[in-house]
């Protein structure tokens, strides 16, 4: 099941509105590719550039892009590559164009006040530098779109609940493979193979951290050739996209059977912290509060300087939307979100252990998109 055209018009319709109650006279949509940042463009069309970003030239600018120009009468999509899929775009014009930012110029130009950019932090520079010189008059509006984008509609929810299956099928491989001797490189081949098999679009990498590298909440490269030993703590994060959403789950498993005192002691403080987080969840609850919840719970445990204080992201058409789960965040919780709430401690040197579910906010608190998939991954 996909977004239906009828959802994209209402989304249009519904940031015409917001675009007039800002004073904006059109809109400015900005996107890059599929596996980065597709949202804005895609949440509005339903069109995800296939192509990466990439260096271009005088006559050929936008690789990797797209744009909408949004105003009362029309939904223009801008295009890079004549590739696109016709099929579930949405939108009342596209144009394909070798200079991308030139065309959005020309269909602005002469638009009589300010144009609102959504996609501020995605537009390149030789964009702002077009529009500027076609005497668009651009402000910032990311706010338009990616308010409504905060909330997700029940098709969507639906597109999110089948993406985390794939996470599922990879991270239940990875943890299978995760036996003495075998490399970070193969346990993380494994997953991508399973998360594709099970119909993801892309894996847009399986992370796999092993021993007192557990204890990194990111490293670059993702995996690598380090054999496992016997009794590694190892963190495991798939991500990746379905049907256009998104997923991003992570588990925490172990190289055995048994597990040592202070792995233990890790483990129950993070179960301990993740349930005050859920418990926390609810329409009208400032993010800041869900945070507080867990930190206190691991400052329970006098775990508390080796919690992570960051402790999620929503999720949707991409891995990492707001609002950003962050002790000083001034967001307040609403009905229809879908978070990644992912409560982590770090011992430096020894291992972590993160845990991270994909719930989506409901009337009476949260529902758990991931339950399937077992928090103990090695029992």
């Amino acid at each position: 099941m996909g977004i239906p055209r009828k959802e994209y018009e209402q989304r249009q319709e519904a940031a015409r509105r917001r675009m007039g109650e800002r004073g904006l006279a059109a809109l400015l949509c900005v996107s890059g590719p599929f596996y980065a940042r597709p949202g804005d463009v895609a949440y509005l069309t339903g069109h995800f550039p296939p192509f990466p970003t990439a260096e271009g030239g005088e006559k050929l600018r936008g690789i990797g892009h797209a744009a909408v120009v949004l105003d009362d009468r029309r939904c223009a999509l801008v295009v890079d590559t004549p590739a696109y899929r016709e099929d579930l775009v949405v939108a009342s014009e596209v144009v394909v164009a070798s200079d991308v930012w030139a065309e959005a110029a020309r269909l602005l130009r002469g638009t009589s006040g300010p144009v609102g950019c959504v996609g501020s932090d995605v537009l390149p520079w030789e964009g702002g530098r077009a529009l500027e010189e076609a005497h668009v008059q651009l402000v910032a509006a990311d706010s338009v779109v990616r308010e409504l984008r905060r909330v997700k509609s029940p098709a969507e929810v639906e597109l999110l609940r089948g993406a985390c299956g794939c996470a599922r099928e990879a991270l239940l491989a990875c943890a299978g493979a995760c036996l003495v001797g075998t490399r970070e490189l193969e346990v993380a081949a494994q997953g991508a193979a399973a998360g594709l098999r099970a119909g993801a679009d892309f894996v847009r990498y399986v992370r796999v951290h092993s021993g007192p590298w557990s204890a990194w909440p990111t490293r670059w490269p993702p995996a690598t050739d380090r054999a496992l030993q016997k009794s590694d703590l190892v963190l495991l994060d798939a991500v990746g996209a379905r049907g256009g959403y998104a997923f991003d789950v992570g588990r925490t498993t172990l190289v055995g059977f048994d597990a040592l005192p202070w792995q233990r002691e890790l483990f129950d403080a993070v179960l301990r912290a993740l349930a005050a987080c859920l418990r926390a969840i609810r329409p009208g609850v400032p993010v800041a509060q869900v945070v507080q919840a867990a930190l206190l719970a691991f400052e329970e445990r006098g775990l508390g300087p080796h919690a992570s204080r960051f402790l999620g992201h929503g999720i949707g058409l991409e891995t990492v939307e707001g609002p950003l789960l962050v002790p000083d965040s001034l967001e307040v919780l609403r009905e229809g979100m879908v978070l990644c709430v992912e409560p982590a401690v770090y011992l430096p040197e020894q291992g972590g252990v993160c845990v991270e579910e994909v719930v989506v906010v409901v009337a009476e608190g949260c529902n758990i998109l991931t339950s399937d998939v077992p928090r103990r991954l090695w029992e």
